[in-house]
């Protein structure tokens, strides 16, 4: 039985596999531009961290944030498309 079992290593390289090829290449300029946005959304999620009191509110702005800076990225890989 324990020849059946995959570790989660196994299991995560699994779906890997191809991913590279899936993705763009980048510029560096598109690069740095995900940089940017990356460090533009850390600052805004330790700002909300910090001001932010409402635990719920709190979960609800953090998750936005999330998804706004993946929503940007995702724009600059289409881009490069």
């Amino acid at each position: 039985m324990t020849g059946e079992l995959k570790s989660t290593l196994d299991l995560v390289m699994e779906k890997l596999k191809g991913v590279e090829k899936e993705l763009p290449e980048l510029t560096q300029a598109q690069k740095e531009r995900i940089a940017e946005i990356r460090r533009k959304y850390e600052a805004k999620i330790a700002e909300t961290k910090i001001l932010q009191e409402d635990n719920e509110k709190l979960r609800l702005d953090l998750s936005r944030l999330e998804e706004k800076r993946k929503e940007e990225i995702e724009k600059v890989y289409r881009e490069s498309k």
